[in-house]
């Protein structure tokens, strides 16, 4: 789930790519898989997926929620949840019940070995 960002103005030197130090670093890392969680452990949450076919068509279940800022959301869920459904995320606080809205805008299965075991998805939620 990555980041769109312009690197344009940084500068990383020259790079020989005949290095044999430098092929051994990339067949190390051939077929790593980024999966940027936060190091809190995961919250607890309830989401209200929507897929706006009827009026009716809101499912809510349980999920988890790994990883926050300003404009996105990572969910931990048991199921895929389709690109492009609107979803509200409650949470529990001390002060009562936080909600926010948003939009699913990337979703795969999860890398981890306890994500596989138990068919777990990430889910990416644009805010707003």
């Amino acid at each position: 789930m990555g980041h769109d960002k312009s690197r344009s103005s940084v500068s990383v030197g020259t790079v020989d790519w005949n290095d044999p130090n430098l092929d051994a670093l990339l067949q190390k890392v051939d077929g790593w898989k980024l999966d940027n969680r936060s190091d809190r452990p995961p919250q607890e949450v309830q989401i209200h997926v929507s897929s706006g076919w009827t009026a009716n068509s809101v499912v809510s279940k349980p999920a988890q929620l790994v990883s926050m800022d300003e404009q996105d959301m990572v969910l931990l869920t048991p199921f895929p949840v389709p690109q492009g459904d609107r979803v509200r995320v409650d949470s529990q606080h001390a002060d009562g019940t936080r909600t926010v809205w948003g939009r699913i805008v990337e979703g795969r299965e999860g890398y981890r070995v306890e994500d596989r075991e138990h068919g777990l998805f990430l889910n990416r939620l644009r805010i707003g």
